[in-house]
């Protein structure tokens, strides 16, 4: 035990020389948490470090990157971390120690094929034309099932809610209980939606209770949709 104090001071001692060494790179760690100073301190004098306090500190800074994207609309910029956050997103805990929960569909007894379609279409790593102009030769994100000369962009929102793609329509008519509680314009004679909705409605309406039936409605919707694009590359990210 001797031996190993000696070791761990001669490492605390050459933290000011070299960034190679255990402490250096330990302390380095410590950028950008709220409590940086007193970690540091703890390690360079021996102190113990709180866990609680470390573990929310740590969630707080991991989060970060979902708070910078807040502001970003995702109607308006083709950020994937934005339209994650804005529409499928499962909200944080305000309790910073609470664990943080995973998507429902993960614990639902569901087929690998279905899972698959839902991670696909929740990560934007789908070959609707938001995505699919990083990769094709003509970068239109113009939806190109829509009749009509209207260049809506195809996103997540515009193939759920607003395109008027016949096969989707029939679609939508058949789960037609899933949108009436959130859309007033909706209906069987006109099953889709004629402009953008609010960014939080059609949040809550992927988190509602009714989720189950919206895996399988996407699963439908995808499989008739993009079976006919499965020869493409899925996306350049995935």
């Amino acid at each position: 035990m001797t031996l190993l104090r000696r070791v761990v001071q001669a490492d605390l001692n050459l933290q000011h020389r070299s960034s190679a060494c255990w402490t250096a790179q330990l302390l380095s760690t410590f950028q950008g948490l709220c409590g940086r100073e007193f970690y540091v301190q703890a390690v360079q004098t021996g102190r113990a470090i709180p866990m609680q306090e470390f573990t929310a500190d740590l969630k707080h800074r991991m989060k970060g990157v979902w708070r910078d994207t807040e502001l970003v609309d995702p109607n308006t910029h083709n950020n994937k971390l934005a339209t994650y956050h804005s529409w499928f997103a499962i909200p944080f805990s305000k309790n910073e120690r609470m664990p943080i929960n995973v998507p429902r569909y993960l614990h639902l007894d569901l087929s690998k094929h279905v899972m698959r379609n839902i991670g696909r279409f929740r990560l934007r790593a789908h070959t609707l034309k938001v995505e699919a102009a990083a990769w094709l030769e003509d970068g239109s994100c113009a939806c190109d099932q829509c009749p009509g000369e209207d260049e809506n962009v195809q996103n997540e929102v515009h193939a759920l809610l607003i395109c008027q793609d016949y096969r989707v329509c029939e679609l939508r008519k058949h789960f037609s209980f899933l949108f009436t509680p959130f859309f007033e314009d909706f209906s069987a004679a006109q099953p889709f939606l004629l402009q953008q909705v609010n960014n939080q409605l059609v949040h809550d309406f992927l988190l509602s209770r009714t989720i189950d039936f919206f895996f399988l409605f996407l699963s439908l919707w995808i499989y008739l949709w993009l079976a006919e694009t499965s020869q493409q590359p899925i996306s350049q990210t995935t």
